[in-house]
């Protein structure tokens, strides 16, 4: 990986087919029970007596959870590639997301790997200079299992035109 993956790339020479591992994190029972506590009371993510009673029959991390590791991971792997920028650029603003899905249970223990692939730069110019940078992220278990996914799309800066073009 060059490490000016994500410096002063403009909307242009970003590819669509462009694939990262942003990193994994493994689910610990008391993280869940505390990301539970605090953002998401349910049974199945604060109480392991309950939660095996009921239909998860066991802890669960909270789709949110699963979510908010993988942003870390995301700001922390481009952070990464970003260091010692200083050219006023500023990709990666979020602006929406789709299709989100949490499709297998992330239960303590559970080690969880979060991809990222640009799948298509809609044909759409934002504010005059920014570009639309869509990518299909994911999460997979330590089995190979797809646990989450969804779609987000992203500003990324354009070149600026030349005079006369």
């Amino acid at each position: 990986m060059s490490e000016t993956f994500f410096r002063t790339r403009w909307f242009e020479d970003i590819p669509v087919g462009e694939f990262h591992v942003f990193g994994n994190h493994t689910f610990g029972e008391k993280e869940i029970i505390e990301f539970g506590k605090k953002y998401a009371p349910q049974a199945m993510h604060v109480d392991v007596d309950a939660a095996r009673e009921g239909p998860t029959q066991g802890l669960v991390a909270s789709g949110w959870h699963v979510c908010a590791v993988w942003m870390k991971l995301m700001v922390t792997y481009m952070e990464r590639y970003a260091t010692g920028v200083r050219d006023g650029r500023r990709n990666g603003a979020g602006i929406g997301f789709r299709n989100m899905r949490w499709i297998k249970a992330v239960r303590p223990g559970h080690n969880v790997t979060y991809t990222y692939e640009i799948i298509e730069k809609p044909e759409k110019v934002i504010r005059g200079k920014w570009g639309i940078i869509r990518s299909r992220n994911e999460g997979y278990n330590q089995y190979g299992e797809l646990v989450f996914s969804f779609e987000i799309d992203i500003l990324a800066e354009r070149k600026p035109l030349v005079a006369g073009e």
